[in-house]
């Protein structure tokens, strides 16, 4: 077997965004489903609830720190997974200018709910949900919510920008506020690991450990690690993003039924997220982000390849 190499990519989830145009509706669909929504300048109501790890979240503690994006949502919303793409680059281009997202589901299955978001509905930020049904839903009502998704952009105080049900007319006032200079005080300052991105290589490249399976099988695969930098630099909420698997190069393997090679390959996918949350657990401590003069949580995203 040709000698072994692993190969660790850092990508920091500072993506820019190109090319997101707001596509032209044949209808003001703001005019027909949004009517009811909470008018700018109107007070936002608070709400808590809990995350995909059962955590409660409040609102209010989120408030003060930049603008905040609230994200009406369903993993069964046709029209939710139509702008799921568009949602996930807006939190990507101006998480960096302090924009802080939420989205909230009304779904009522958690397991679907904690797929979507895992699988799907990769919004950078935070994921709630009161597991009752839209109309049922406490926050449903307090935001007047008869379509999804519905999109609302608070002020830092907590006050209401904007609330549409348009993707495209919140792009344009994202893009406005951040021409006009008004995202500039809550601009983030991104951890660092101590030594740069060629120190953080050097560390994962002596550390991360092929599973003897899998390299016996010849699989290779690419796991994506999410996971926090907190204020003190330590690491914290490690969790597998995605997994792509890139199959093997050994011909045996090929050669087995279907059957067979799935049953490798599933053994495989265990142990190579179990190694990537491995590895990226034992990090030692980051230079911690910053916004303004406050040091601040970071979530990060780590693309680690298994490759022969």
């Amino acid at each position: 077997m040709r000698h072994m190499r692993l190969t660790v990519v850092m990508t920091l989830l500072l993506t820019v965004m190109t090319g997101l145009q707001a596509q032209e509706q044949t209808e003001d669909l703001d005019a027909k489903y949004g009517t009811q929504l909470l008018k700018p300048g109107e007070k936002a109501p608070d709400f808590q609830l809990r995350d995909t790890n059962g955590k409660l979240f409040d609102l209010q503690k989120i408030l003060n720190k930049g603008y905040v994006l609230i994200d009406f949502w369903a993993s069964w919303c046709g029209d939710c997974r139509k702008d799921m793409p568009a949602m996930q680059k807006l939190s990507e281009q101006y998480w960096a200018d302090g924009l802080q997202c939420v989205g909230v589901s009304f779904d009522t299955d958690s397991a679907k709910w904690k797929h979507a978001v895992g699988n799907v509905y990769r919004l950078i930020g935070i994921q709630v949900s009161e597991l009752k049904p839209w109309k049922e839903s406490q926050v449903s009502k307090d935001y007047h919510v008869s379509w999804l998704p519905t999109m609302y952009l608070l002020n830092p105080d907590g006050t209401v920008n904007m609330a549409t049900v348009s993707v495209g007319k919140l792009t344009e006032r994202l893009a406005s506020l951040k021409a006009s200079g008004l995202f500039d005080p809550y601009k983030i300052t991104v951890p660092k690991y101590k030594g740069g991105v060629p120190a953080l290589q050097k560390f994962l490249m002596t550390n991360l450990k092929y599973p003897r399976a899998c390299q016996k099988a010849g699989m290779q695969a690419r796991v994506m690690v999410g996971f926090s930098v907190d204020t003190d630099g330590s690491i914290s909420d490690v969790n597998i993003d995605s997994y792509e698997d890139k199959g093997s190069i050994v011909p045996r393997v090929n050669s087995l039924t279907k059957d067979e090679r799935d049953k490798i390959a599933a053994q495989c996918r265990q142990l190579f997220e179990r190694e990537a949350m491995r590895i990226v657990s034992i990090m030692p401590a980051w230079t911690p982000g910053m916004q303004g003069q406050e040091k601040v949580r970071v979530k990060y995203h780590l693309p680690i390849s298994f490759k022969f």
